[in-house]
């Protein structure tokens, strides 16, 4: 066998090993959660938990862009997005998330009894302070399980919460 024969034989066997471990560890490797920052506010994108969904998400045409919050959302819809919108908005209940729609202006949702909490504060906290309920029972289960971000917090409707987005 010739050097040359050698050396194509091992950067071949070198290669299809390289490949086989790169798909071996790309099968084995859990999968991992998208994190982005928000392109409202630029902090970043509170990921889902097992017990509470966080990340909020805005459909515009084909886009599906996500946001950290509902202020976030909302203000980017008003001065970015002059179409029709979509926004599911995490709530209380985990995978059911209340759906916004911007319909010719018009700001609707699915969700006859949803509110909306609103409580003023740092805005590191905005997953929390600003996010949407199923209802006022709901409303009232979300500030007593978050206490202290929450001690003002304020149940307000969707018409309510559009006009305090910036």
């Amino acid at each position: 066998m010739s050097f040359k024969t050698f050396r194509q034989n091992v950067v071949g066997f070198g290669l299809t090993l390289l490949l086989a471990v790169g798909m071996l560890g790309a099968t084995a490797t859990p999968a991992q959660a998208h994190e982005t920052a928000c392109p409202y506010c630029k902090l970043p994108v509170v990921q889902d938990t097992k017990e509470l969904d966080n990340e909020v998400v805005l459909r515009y045409g084909n886009k599906r862009i996500e946001y950290r919050c509902l202020l976030c959302a909302i203000g980017e819809a008003k001065s970015k997005y002059k179409k029709d919108v979509t926004i599911l908005a995490p709530s209380d209940v985990k995978g059911k998330p209340v759906v916004i729609k911007r319909v010719d202006g018009e700001w609707t949702t699915e969700d006859k009894d949803a509110l909306f909490i609103y409580a003023k504060g740092s805005h590191t906290e905005c997953q929390t302070r600003y996010r949407a309920v199923r209802d006022k029972a709901g409303f009232d289960a979300f500030v007593k399980a978050n206490p202290q971000t929450l001690k003002d917090a304020k149940a307000l409707t969707l018409k309510e919460m559009v006009e305090l987005s910036k």
